[in-house]
């Protein structure tokens, strides 16, 4: 796994949200997974907010949303699968600055591109949950 099996962040990014009692229980995994869907419902609430000139929301959803890429480019496991996780730094090193950049220009479409740029990333990660869990047994033993 790419990933480091803690993540600082989780529980903060998931209050008041239907994902905060999920989190005591999760799988590494499973935790990972949840700060990629918190991303992805941030992102399309500052796109639209973006789109409806709410400034306030714009940076408040913005902010969030900047925060859990940064929660999830520090929580790579550099130590495992090192080409992956190079990749997914740069990604998320790219997506943080073209968020920024949306925000500053209230360009909904760079928000879209940060969206289009997380499903192929989130989409991955939902299909190795055997193989995770697998590898987590593994590990334990």
């Amino acid at each position: 796994m790419a990933y480091k099996k803690h993540l600082r962040g989780v529980f903060q990014y998931a209050q008041g949200t239907s994902k905060e009692s999920e989190i005591e229980t999760a799988t590494p995994h499973r935790l990972i997974q949840i700060m990629m869907e918190l991303l992805m419902g941030r992102l399309a609430a500052t796109k639209g907010a973006i789109e409806r000139q709410d400034q306030l929301a714009r940076t408040q959803a913005g902010a969030k949303a900047l925060a859990i890429i940064t929660e999830l480019r520090l929580s790579l496991d550099f130590e495992k699968g090192k080409e992956v996780v190079e990749t997914l730094n740069s990604l998320y090193d790219y997506m943080g600055r073209r968020l920024n950049q949306a925000m500053a220009a209230q360009d909904a479409t760079m928000v879209e591109e940060v969206i289009q740029l997380m499903k192929p990333v989130k989409e991955g990660w939902d299909a190795i949950k055997e193989e995770a869990e697998r590898v987590l047994e593994q590990q334990a033993s």
